[in-house]
């Protein structure tokens, strides 16, 4: 008793620390609540209880509806009313098929040749479409860039539906950014309480969890965190003695991490692999898959590296006047990237605290820009604008 008074006293000490904000002392105080109750209690804890009933429930009434997710491709390029129908074939088809990047591609050298042609309208259209094509993809940073540009052009031109529409955008663009946050936040919590389950014997519910963490995490690329979401699920495994399901969850684990560069773990997952469950050759195959993987993770580098030095160029034409010319460089940039893989240019993720902290400033801005959208097309009369943006505003939290 007197190790346990010493421990809480210690505990409570150092909530002292933690500063006010919400949202880094909600998580340490619910940190703290677990030690206390399944570290320091003084009653046995009946066998076979799931540790986390309920977590599901409460994540479905914090999952971002999907409405806002999807654009209607072929509409979006009637209004941008190109007048090369064989590119406007293929970017419907890249759109359509998935192939967002070569898509990307396609809408720059619109954008480039309409910058050149003096065609703001087209330009600022254009603009709006790459940020919402990137939206959908969830390259949120990308997409905020776009409609920034898109934004000042409407505005330039007074063009006050475009505006109200940039402003819409940019307010879907900062919810998703909280709800990919809060997402990640939900599963780091149940990747932890995982491994506090399987640690204290206690597996029911175990598995399904950990396959949904991996999926979710995948789901907003955080590859790292569902590649050790993938290492607990071999961990449960071992416990309930299947070693067939442990060896197959670390070789998942490895692919991941061998596709983000990260060797060290994967050495450390094939070393460790039994080899009485596999054959010289099954061993063979998953090896020279993984060094495929990091090949490929290599060039992906190279090609990034490369990308990145097309978009200092661009930044430099453009500052000294010559905008063709960066136009150029801006293409070749996104040409760069088109055959890379997501996991390469998703590799590094900031902590989820950062992330989830982060995001509260995302639910500011996402307020202010639906406050100009709804004005906008309250003002104007646009019963369905204003419908669809007051939708989004019931969505931030």
């Amino acid at each position: 008793m007197d190790i346990k008074r010493r421990n809480i006293n210690g505990i409570m000490n150092f909530k002292r620390y933690i500063p006010d904000h919400a949202v880094t002392t909600v998580p340490v105080l619910a940190l703290l609540v677990a030690v206390h109750y399944f570290l320091l209690r003084d009653d046995p804890v009946e066998s076979g209880i799931e540790a986390t009933t309920g977590a599901h429930d409460y994540y479905r009434n914090l999952q971002y509806t999907d409405e806002f997710d999807e654009f209607d491709i072929d509409a979006e390029l009637e209004r941008l009313g190109l007048d090369d129908a064989e590119r406007d074939r293929r970017i419907r088809d890249f759109l359509h098929q998935g192939k967002f990047k070569q898509a990307r591609t396609q809408l720059l050298e619109v954008a480039a040749t309409s910058m050149l042609e003096d065609d703001q309208t087209r330009l600022g259209d254009t603009l709006l479409l790459l940020g919402e094509v990137a939206i959908n993809q969830k390259e949120l940073g990308a997409a905020e860039l776009y409609l920034q540009e898109a934004l000042y052009l409407t505005m330039s031109r007074d063009n006050i539906m475009g505006t109200a529409r940039c402003y819409q955008l940019l307010g879907q663009l900062n919810i998703h950014a909280r709800e990919m946050a809060r997402r990640a936040s939900y599963t780091h919590d149940e990747l932890w309480q995982a491994r506090n389950s399987i640690a204290r014997g206690f597996y029911q519910g175990v598995n399904e969890n950990l396959q949904t963490v991996i999926r979710d995490n995948l789901e907003i690329r955080r590859y790292g965190a569902a590649a050790d979401a993938w290492e607990a699920l071999a961990s449960l495994h071992d416990q309930v003695h299947d070693g067939y399901q442990a060896q197959q969850a670390r070789i998942e684990a490895a692919r991941l991490f061998a596709s983000t560069g990260q060797m060290n773990h994967v050495r450390r997952l094939i070393d460790g692999l039994d080899r009485s469950l596999i054959s010289d050759t099954g061993i063979g195959e998953i090896e020279h898959e993984i060094e495929d993987l990091s090949k490929q993770h290599q060039q992906d580098l190279i090609k990034t590296s490369q990308a990145h030095d097309y978009q200092m160029l661009y930044h430099h034409y453009l500052r000294i006047g010559q905008p063709e010319r960066a136009w150029k460089f801006r293409i070749k940039s996104s040409e760069a990237l088109s055959n890379t893989s997501e996991r390469s240019m998703f590799q590094r993720q900031a902590d989820v605290m950062a992330v989830l902290y982060n995001s509260n400033f995302a639910m500011d801005r996402a307020k202010q820009y639906l406050d100009r959208a709804s004005k906008i097309y309250d003002d104007s009369g646009v019963s369905d604008g204003l419908e669809q943006t007051r939708e989004m505003e019931s969505l931030i939290y």
